[in-house]
Parts: C-alpha cells; structure tokens; sequence
C-alpha cells in the first residue's frame, strides 16, 4: 500500500516536469522581456536603424541643420548687413556767434537820471559825439545832464536849455535822453542879436551850443558871441553899467542865463 502511493506522487512529479517544459517551449519569457526593452529604449531616445533592427546610436539633444551642399559661411549680421542704411541725420550745425553789442547802444543803456555828459550842440545843429559820454558832474566840461530817459525825444520837455536826444538801437527799439545843459559863467554860445530902437540888443541865443570864446568867427544864421556872466534859478539879471547885459530865460522859466556881449 505504501508502495503505491510514493509510484502515484512519482508519477504526478514526473508529469509536472514534463508540463513545464512544454510550458516553457511554448513561453518565452525572455523574448518578451526583450520586446519590452526594444519598447523602452525607443521611448528614451534608441530608434530603429535603416534594416529595421534597433539601432542603439544616441539621438543629439537638438536637430542638426540639414546639409545643402553649400560652403559654410557667417552668418550675417543684421547690424552689418548690405541692405543700405539711411542716409545719417546732418549733425546740428554750431550756433552762430552773435555778434557783440554795438557800442553806442550800450553806450545809451549806461546812463541814468542824473548822469552828466561831455555832449553839447556844436553850433551847427549837432552834437558834438555820437553817444553818451559820462563825465564826473563837476568837471568843467559837465556840458549837459540827464534829466529824464523816455523811450522818444518827443516825449521831452522842451524850451531854453533842453534837448531831446533819441537813438534807435540794433534790436529796433528805441531810447531817448532828455538833457538839460549845464550853464556855468565863463562859457560861450553864438547868437543872433539886433538893435532895438532903445538901444538895446534882442535876440535868440542857441542856448545847448558851448563855442569857444577866443574863436572870432560864428555858425551861419548867427552874428555873435556871448559869454555868461552868471546863473540864476529865479528872478532877474541884475543890470550892468560897464556893457549891456543880456539875459535868456531857460527850463520853461525855471532858472535865468545872464551874459554880455563877447568883446573882440
């Protein structure tokens, strides 16, 4: 009884051995294991080769360039292209230099109320400089004063005395100098005198004129010269008993020139 079973478990084994090899010859593990890698690898970067077959040459990490069959040559650089470029904007030409003040209008914006000047009337209707000439007020040749600056000569007061200077400066604007003359006894201007029938002399004086008292010749339209005795800034010349006095009132009746006539 014993005997026959260890035949039956013999037999059983010996059937399952025979089992599994035909198992195995049907079954091929390995090749399926080997099928799974060839599906992994293509997934991480091996490909099939040109037969077919897997190919196990790395795929690089970027896409070569196709070839063209062309030289290699630099790229161009966009900055250096040959496409003309436009043509460079004109740099901005340098401001012209202007051209300095002209003297004589700065020689006019110098002066203020109260500025004394070496300027008189020449005796022929000019004045004697072309612009302002600032002198110390109480030099001796003080000839005139500045009472007002306006922007026109019109604007001046007028009368014995007074004169209104205007300029046009180099911008077109316009200035104007009312000046008053400086009278002092001692100096000369020409004048044009008659004899009344009493005797006495009457006539116009050009009172902003200083002439020199030794010259014995006059400007035309005037037939003598005077020389100022003194100056007043009221009233009446005080009569004389040596010459006759002759008297002009100046500043609108503000003051009095007294003078004689010049002895040759």
């Amino acid at each position: 009884m014993n005997t026959t079973y260890f035949v039956s478990v013999s037999s059983a084994a010996l059937a399952a051995l025979v089992g599994l090899v035909l198992l195995l010859g049907v079954w091929q593990p390995w090749q399926e294991a080997a099928s799974t890698g060839d599906r992994n690898r293509a997934d991480t970067g091996i490909g099939s080769g040109p037969s077919g077959g897997s190919s196990t040459t790395p795929t690089p990490p970027y896409e070569e360039p196709p070839f063209t069959g062309e030289d290699d040559e630099e790229p161009e650089d966009p900055e250096t292209s040959a496409d003309p470029s436009p043509d460079p904007s004109p740099s901005p030409s340098s401001s012209p230099t202007p051209d300095p003040p002209d003297p004589v209008d700065v020689a006019f914006a110098s002066v203020g109320v109260g500025t004394c000047l070496n300027v008189y009337d020449d005796g022929w209707g000019k004045l004697s400089h072309d612009r302002p000439l600032v002198v110390d007020c109480g030099a001796n040749y003080a000839f005139s004063k500045v009472a007002m600056v306006t922007t026109s000569a019109s604007n001046c007061p007028q009368g014995g005395g007074r004169y209104g200077w205007g300029h046009v400066n180099d911008d077109g604007s316009s200035i104007a100098l009312c000046l008053d003359r400086v009278f002092a006894a001692g100096q000369c201007f020409p004048a044009k005198l008659s004899r009344q029938a009493d005797g006495s002399l009457r006539g116009s004086g050009r009172l902003f004129s200083v002439w020199s008292c030794d010259r014995t010749q006059v400007p035309s339209g005037q037939n003598a010269i005077v020389a100022i005795t003194a100056v007043l800034s009221g009233g009446n010349c005080p009569q004389r008993n040596d010459r006759q006095g002759l008297s002009w009132r100046i500043f609108n009746g503000l003051g009095s020139v007294c003078a004689v006539l010049k002895s040759n």
